[in-house]
């Protein structure tokens, strides 16, 4: 077994047998998926005397050399049991899904959820540089894809796919892409009502330009 199909079902029983954050709890109900190597996790929150259904997991631990591991979030509820997604919850899953995602590790993110990421979608603005793009970056992901038209009802809805680099030559060569991205953007000018857009923006070519 490899390190990386280790890795991911520790990720698996980490949320099997759940973990608290601040006044909640996360746990998750785990069953197989359409093939082996896949399993599906739906994730609860957990406070005081609510319990709801918060969002659901794929893992897919791969099928080397035809295919690379990847872990997909969907069906995200906004709210559940008086606690957003977009906070404590967003952010320590975002950190688990660094952390147990190698080289080349790819991530699917729902999000249909998220009026900001899709408004700035929806105006051209690169995936890395979206209110959720930009939590991926700043967490090692540095290539990405809009999947804005889903393939097929199996498919689900919308969603960023982001991507680690496989080596520090990648790694350089993405964040380089990025940087010329950014600035190209800043120069053509925002939409209106967006400055919150354009200090993100500032504040990735800061992080860029320490990666030199």
């Amino acid at each position: 077994m490899s390190k990386r199909t280790r890795d991911l079902i520790g990720f698996i029983d980490l949320f099997k047998h759940g973990f608290s954050i601040d006044s909640f709890s996360l746990r998750g109900r785990v069953w197989k998926g359409r093939f082996p190597e896949e399993t599906n996790i739906e994730v609860f929150i957990e406070k005081d005397n609510c319990r709801n259904s918060l969002f659901h997991m794929k893992v897919f631990r791969g099928r080397l050399p035809l295919y690379r591991p990847w872990i997909e979030i969907h069906t995200i509820l906004s709210s559940a049991c008086g606690v957003t997604f977009d906070g404590l919850v967003e952010d320590t899953v975002l950190d688990l899904l660094s952390i147990y995602t190698g080289p080349g590790g790819r991530v699917f993110i729902e999000y249909e959820w998220d009026p900001v990421t899709m408004r700035e979608l929806e105006v051209d603005i690169p995936p890395a540089f979206t209110r959720l793009g930009y939590k991926l970056l700043v967490r090692g992901f540095t290539w990405f894809k809009d999947w804005y038209y889903a393939e097929g009802f199996m498919e689900g809805g919308r969603k960023l796919q982001a991507e680690k680099p496989v080596s520090p030559q990648r790694a350089k060569q993405h964040l380089q892409t990025l940087a010329s991205d950014a600035k190209n953007l800043l120069e053509k000018g925002l939409p209106s009502g967006m400055e919150k857009l354009e200090y993100r923006i500032k504040g990735i070519l800061i992080l860029l330009d320490s990666f030199k």
